[in-house]
């Protein structure tokens, strides 16, 4: 589970990162400001185990809450700038399938 949560952090930190490349700022300010981002998880991540030991009903609807706005940021943001240049398309989509294949075989091997 947590590398799960680990590997999602990847597309999350890009989709702050290419926005920032394009309007002309650095690498070491788009790396904080992606690392900026991920700052209030530890809040959140408190709020929500504390949640979920009171009512142990609401784990799968968070889950599925979290994978859900992952997927919606990723389908509307990330994937059509992938694709931008229909010339290249191999990559976005090994990348797209290399991603899914590996999250695959984590949930495979780990049972999750």
């Amino acid at each position: 589970m947590i590398l799960a949560i680990a590997i999602q952090n990847i597309p999350e930190g890009t989709s702050v990162a290419i926005p920032m490349e394009a309007a002309g700022y650095g690498r070491m300010r788009q790396f904080w400001a992606a690392v900026a981002t991920s700052a209030p998880q530890p809040v959140g991540a408190v709020i929500a185990y504390l949640a979920v030991e009171q009512v142990n009903a609401l784990l799968p609807f968070s889950f599925a809450f979290a994978a859900g706005a992952m997927l919606s940021l990723i389908a509307i943001e990330l994937l059509p700038q992938a694709y931008e240049d229909r010339r290249r398309w191999l990559g976005p989509t090994a990348g797209l399938l290399g991603g899914a294949a590996v999250m695959m075989a984590l949930d495979l091997l780990l049972g999750v």
